[in-house]
């Protein structure tokens, strides 16, 4: 392994973190431009909002299912192995999406490449962390940066990208990438197999077709023409609901469970991933379609479609910094409340529909207006986001992988059911941009629902776990901080 020595990283190390950080901005540039293509290959494809929509569900349900599968082999078989595997199909996944003749045959690639996405960054964490030893700490930290700055210059790339050469090029430009395997392969250190523990397939399995059977049913009562069945809705929905029963059950009997059953028995985690849930659901529901309601709404091109955006990244971005190192001092509770309820100001400002609004003597444009507003939506997530992201981690440090998965899981899931709501009620609407002002509303008042389950968590940073109640294999919990405790 070409780990750091005395004289620090090698060459040979750095040109590897490049190779990964640049297929992990790939990655992250596919997610952010698939919003902006999505008006575009409606129209190219001839397919309704229904099943448009499913290109963005189908590719957060399969993250959210492959990453802690994908995770678990990249340490079981080789981290080289499985992100180099990863990679090879993503790139082949991608070129099936270009060259999709169908809406379906797009869902079904699109599938595939979250699939190979979800094992991405696992594996890219595990390789930095490998290789540079000593500074991996440093280098995972600046690794992590690669996926929010994706998600700044996606939606411009992919708007310049669309306006000019078509929407399918947004996915033809990531089959290039598999060039970057044979590098990779020269430079990526040899790893020894560990012994195999077993994979919850079963599990995988049984979650996927809860969600997909949920939205399903979704898909199906947002159809108008001709009107949905309600049958199949029944069934769709019935099956769903079974196989999550399903899924928890096996999930409490599985040696190696996707899901960590016990963790959820306890209250305090039980609001952390109600709040994940619904806090996914509000960023995928909202942020999936706010270019497409800039088209449909505002009649704006796909270039500025994708500009729109670059604001409220940066105010993410921003306001994230500042609230990380405010943490000690504000605590949990506060910055996640003020932050989902300046979230819901901004979405129930985009419910009114407003066009070239006057701010007393000042007239703004459609373009700046909206700018400003979706800027405000990610103010209200860059002061969330932080805390959102540690308050579970602080109920039980020492199981911080079980953790950060479950944190992950429940915010997809929450993206594809929030997706799923968004596309119905804009399908069900006299056009889509009503539809679309009324789903922006309907996600505000589930966001300022949403932050007074802060009071279900502890506001302190550093808290304190200690045993309470006896759970079957596993360490039970109190949640509390020292002077919470104290008589």
């Amino acid at each position: 392994m070409d780990n750091e020595g005395s004289m620090g990283p090698s060459l040979r190390s750095y040109l590897l973190f490049a190779l990964v950080s640049l297929c992990l901005l790939v990655a992250a540039l596919q997610f952010s431009m698939v919003s902006v293509a999505l008006g575009d290959l409606m129209d190219d494809l001839n397919a309704p909002l229904r099943w448009a929509g499913w290109v963005v569900t189908i590719y957060t349900l399969a993250q959210a299912v492959s990453m802690p599968i994908v995770g678990r082999l990249s340490d079981d078989l080789g981290r080289r192995t499985v992100f180099v595997g990863g990679l090879v199909v993503f790139a082949l996944a991608s070129l099936a999406c270009a060259l999709a003749p169908n809406v379906y045959f797009l869902i079904l690639a699109r599938g595939v490449q979250g699939v190979a996405a979800g094992g991405l960054l696992p594996s890219a964490y595990g390789i930095i962390g490998d290789t540079f030893g000593q500074r991996r700490a440093q280098m995972v930290g600046l690794l992590s940066s690669i996926v929010p700055l994706g998600s700044v210059i996606g939606p411009t790339v992919g708007g310049f990208i669309v306006d000019e050469m078509g929407w399918r090029w947004t996915y033809a430009m990531n089959t290039p990438v598999g060039a970057l395997v044979v590098a990779l392969l020269l430079l990526m250190p040899r790893t020894q197999r560990r012994a195999s523990r077993p994979l919850d397939v079963v599990g995988a399995a049984l979650l996927s077709v809860a969600v997909s059977g949920i939205v399903y049913a979704l898909t199906e009562l947002s159809r108008q023409s001709p009107p949905p069945s309600l049958p199949v809705v029944a069934v769709s929905l019935a099956a769903g609901l079974v196989a999550g029963a399903l899924f928890l059950r096996h999930e409490m009997r599985a040696p190696e469970p996707i899901l960590e059953v016990a963790l959820l028995r306890q209250r305090e985690f039980a609001f952390v991933n109600a709040l994940n849930l619904l806090y996914g659901a509000c960023l995928f529901g909202a942020f999936s379609f706010i270019p497409l309601y800039a088209r449909e709404a505002y009649g704006m091109t796909s270039s500025q479609a994708g500009l729109i955006l670059i604001p409220r990244a940066v105010a993410a971005a921003v306001t994230s910094a500042i609230a990380s190192m405010l943490l000690a001092r504000t605590g949990y509770r506060r910055p996640i409340f003020l932050g989902l309820m300046v979230m819901a100001g901004g979405l129930a400002i985009m419910w009114q529909g407003l066009h070239s609004p006057e701010l007393g003597p000042l007239a703004l444009g459609d373009f700046p207006y909206l700018a400003l507003v979706i800027a405000l939506t990610g103010v209200g997530f860059g002061m969330s986001g932080p805390a959102a992201n540690n308050a579970a981690i602080e109920l039980a440090p020492d199981r911080i992988a079980a953790i950060t998965g479950l944190r992950g899981m429940f915010r997809l899931m929450g993206g594809a059911l929030g997706t799923a709501v968004m596309v119905l009620v804009a399908s069900r609407a006299s056009s889509v941009a009503d539809g679309l002002e009324m789903g922006f509303g309907g996600l505000a008042m589930v966001s300022a629902a949403t932050a007074f389950l802060v009071f279900g968590i502890p506001d302190q940073v550093g808290v304190a776990v200690q045993p309470r109640m006896a759970v079957p294999g596993q360490a039970p919990y109190i949640v509390g901080t020292e002077a919470e405790r104290r008589p």
